[in-house]
């Protein structure tokens, strides 16, 4: 009997093993090209986002390719209801329109709004992106625009509606390429996949002696404003869109797709404490004019040795 039960665990066995968890999912959804030059530049974009998402293992599907891809919006909807991972990527590589009335992402078969993405998002709760390499794709910041989620938009409004080149770039570089780098640490996060592939779509349009038809925006404070990449130095904010708002980018130069080999030695835990911490130092020397000179030091050693030991146990394991 009892030979008989160890048998029918261990066949069980990979039924009742859980699969591999994964930090983050992207959800890729090519729209329609409208002619063949446009569906081969979406595609290879779609292709280098599964290429870094395997790289950075990161679960990854595609909408819009193949079969089925008539219903994209509503395979995006139950995708986004069925994700369980701690973050969620929404990348939309395509055509955007805008008929004065409401803002769309064309797909194949009945196109979606920025109001649908809205709509399907608000239930998931851990940490969001929406990169909209789109035409028209401005609005997605007002619309998408919360805490803890980074919204970057080809456009810096629905007017924009011209094709832009800003996707292809931004497609280049989130697998780690080094010209994207800005900061040298082996590795490109959103903040510096947008700066860089807004500064490469400026340097189109100046090559060709053509008026810029796209200016990307970033939004990460949650303030439906957004940030364009002229307001940068390195990866460091030299301005914000109001005197009242306060910067974009911090949160998204912590988000990092393929990851560095010290990063990849934090703990989920660990990264998000460090990530928490790093914010904190910042908003804390924003404040120090503002603050008795003793206090402020005092704050900042406090949240500095803490990071220290962050690094000092990753160094040490």
């Amino acid at each position: 009997m009892t030979r008989i039960f160890l048998t029918a665990l261990l066949c069980l066995l990979p039924l009742l093993a859980p699969g591999e968890e994964k930090e983050l999912r992207i959800i890729a959804v090519m729209g329609s090209g409208g002619t063949g030059e446009y569906d081969t530049v979406f595609s290879k974009s779609a292709s280098l986002w599964r290429e870094a998402a395997e790289k950075g293992d990161a679960a990854f599907s595609l909408i819009g390719e193949g079969e089925g891809s008539d219903q994209s919006a509503k395979q995006l909807k139950e995708a986004i209801a069925g994700a369980k991972e701690p973050a969620l990527w929404i990348v939309l590589i395509g055509h955007g329109s805008f008929d004065t009335r409401s803002v769309k992402f064309n797909v194949r078969g009945p196109d979606f709004t920025d109001d649908d993405l809205a709509k399907w998002v608000e239930p998931y709760k851990g940490a969001l992106a929406v990169i909209n390499t789109a035409s028209a794709s401005g609005s997605f910041v007002r619309k998408l625009s919360g805490e803890e989620r980074v919204i970057i938009t080809a456009t810096k409004n629905e007017s924009e509606v011209y094709y832009t080149r800003f996707g292809k770039y931004f497609s280049e570089a989130i697998g780690g390429l080094p010209d994207a780098d800005l900061d040298n640490d082996d590795q490109v996060s959103l903040l510096e996949g947008f700066l860089f592939a807004a500064d490469q779509v400026a340097k189109f349009y100046e090559t060709e002696g053509r008026l810029a038809t796209e200016h990307a925006l970033i939004d990460d404070n949650g303030d439906q404003l957004g940030s364009r990449s002229e307001w940068y130095d390195g990866v460091t904010p030299t301005r914000t869109p109001s005197e009242e708002a306060g910067p974009d980018g911090e949160i998204a130069g912590q988000k990092v797709l393929v990851k560095n080999e010290f990063e990849k030695r934090l703990s989920p835990e660990a990264r998000a404490r460090r990530d928490e911490l790093e914010r904190e130092v910042k908003a804390l020397r924003r404040q120090k004019e503002d603050l008795e000179e003793d206090d402020y030091y005092q704050k900042l050693e406090t949240l500095l040795l803490e990071l220290a030991e962050i690094y000092r146990d990753v160094r040490e394991s």
